[in-house]
Formats: C-alpha cells, sequence, structure tokens
C-alpha cells in the first residue's frame, strides 16, 4: 500500500511517461490509451496512482475521457481553453488590448510568411481573401472568414509558437466582437487591407508584407475604438 506522498510522486513519473510516448509519436492526437488496468500493469503502480496521473494530463489538455469509449490524446496536446485567462479580465478596453497585441506580433508573422509560405500557403491565403470578397459583394458580415484568413498566414509562416499563440489572441477577438460588432462597410474597408497583405506574401516580400499587416492592424484599432467609445455614448 502506497502512501499519499508515494502515490504523488508515481503518479508524476507516470504521467510524464505518458507525455514521453506523445512527445516521440509513440502516441499521436486521436489515439486511445490502454484502459487503466493496462497502464497500472504497463507502469508496475496501483489504479489510484494511475487515476491521478489521468487526472492531471486531463486537466493539462493532453489526453480526454470521452464517456463510453475511454481515454484519448487531444488534438491539440497541452494547448488548454483560455489559457491566457481572458475570459476572467473584465477591461473594457480589453478588444483595444487585444489588436494591441496583435500589433506587435502579427507583422512580424506576416514577414515570416512571406519568407516560409508554400505554393499551397499562397493558395490559402488567396481562398480567404476570395471567401471575404463574395461576402462583401452580398453585403454580408462573417467575421470567422476574416479571422481565418490571419489564422491561414500564421500557418505559413511555419513557426511552431506563433502557431500556438496567435490563435489564441485571435480566437479572443471573437468574444470581444459582441461588444464591437462588425458591418459591412467594415469587411469592405478590411478586404482592402488583406489583398495588400495576400498580394506582399504572394510576392515573397517580408518588408512590403510586415508594413501591409501592420496598417491593417492600425486601422483595425482605429474601427474598434471608434466602435468603443460610441458604445460608451
Amino acid at each position: 500500500m502506497y502512501t499519499k506522498s508515494e502515490t504523488g510522486r508515481l503518479s508524476r513519473t507516470v504521467e510524464q511517461r505518458i507525455k514521453s510516448l506523445i512527445q516521440e509519436k509513440k502516441l499521436i492526437p486521436g489515439d486511445k490509451l490502454p484502459n487503466e488496468m493496462e497502464l497500472t500493469e504497463l507502469f508496475s503502480v496501483s489504479r489510484p496512482t494511475v487515476r491521478e496521473a489521468v487526472k492531471a494530463l486531463v486537466s493539462q489538455n493532453i489526453i480526454e475521457i470521452r464517456r463510453g469509449r475511454g481515454t484519448f490524446v487531444t488534438q491539440n496536446p497541452g494547448v488548454v481553453d483560455d489559457p491566457l485567462g481572458l475570459d476572467f479580465m473584465s477591461s473594457p478596453d480589453l478588444p483595444l488590448s487585444l489588436v494591441e497585441a496583435r500589433l506587435i506580433i502579427e507583422p512580424g508573422v506576416a514577414r515570416l510568411a512571406a519568407r516560409n509560405a508554400d505554393d499551397d500557403d499562397i493558395k490559402n491565403i488567396a481562398l480567404y481573401v476570395h471567401e471575404m470578397q463574395e461576402i462583401v459583394q452580398h453585403h454580408q458580415v462573417e467575421v470567422n472568414v476574416e479571422l481565418e484568413f490571419h489564422r491561414s498566414i500564421v500557418r505559413a509562416a511555419k513557426n511552431p509558437v506563433m502557431m500556438r499563440i496567435v490563435p489564441v489572441i485571435i480566437d479572443s477577438i471573437i468574444k470581444t466582437y459582441e461588444d464591437s460588432p462588425r458591418t459591412s462597410a467594415d469587411h469592405r474597408q478590411a478586404l482592402k487591407e488583406h489583398r495588400f497583405i495576400y498580394q506582399a506574401i504572394k510576392k515573397r516580400s517580408p518588408e512590403a508584407a510586415f508594413l501591409a499587416m501592420h496598417r491593417h492592424l492600425e486601422n483595425s484599432y482605429s474601427r474598434t475604438l471608434k466602435k468603443t467609445q460610441s458604445g460608451r455614448e
């Protein structure tokens, strides 16, 4: 019978060994883990130890329990919902702060995209520009396409750290649009700015991509500021 401290130490060992299996690609996203009994035999530990390790891994969004099916590696191991705790920020200036953060990060990402994008990346970016153009032509409002455009640039940059950071900020912006909703006119202007960014990346011009993204986000900041101020009046 293990003491509480021994169980804790052993569970951390089991936790790390499962993480290693994922890091070494012996377990990949979507793979099913052995059941509890099999894990106890595999690691030569007790069932409470396995349960504690599984609980810790679930809390880190490394694995997930699907009722009636078993335990699986998550699609994005280690990436938790709202890792920056933005849901608990009550600042009325949060939308502006998010755009400011993007102003610091995304122009550099666009520069990387212009350097690293392959032909498939260019096609994906073009696809979102085309989809946004159709939305604008029909005088509709669809924020997700605009944000997918930005995500496609992050993917084209081929930087795994940025692929983790920028989507967190972009996803959080969706929540702020309830307070400062976009209009078809906003979309029309954003489309023009997106075209400049796309063309710069397509031409493999890092500095032009940097400047085009910076200009777009400065304009986005101005649009957000205007809506935020009008909402307070």
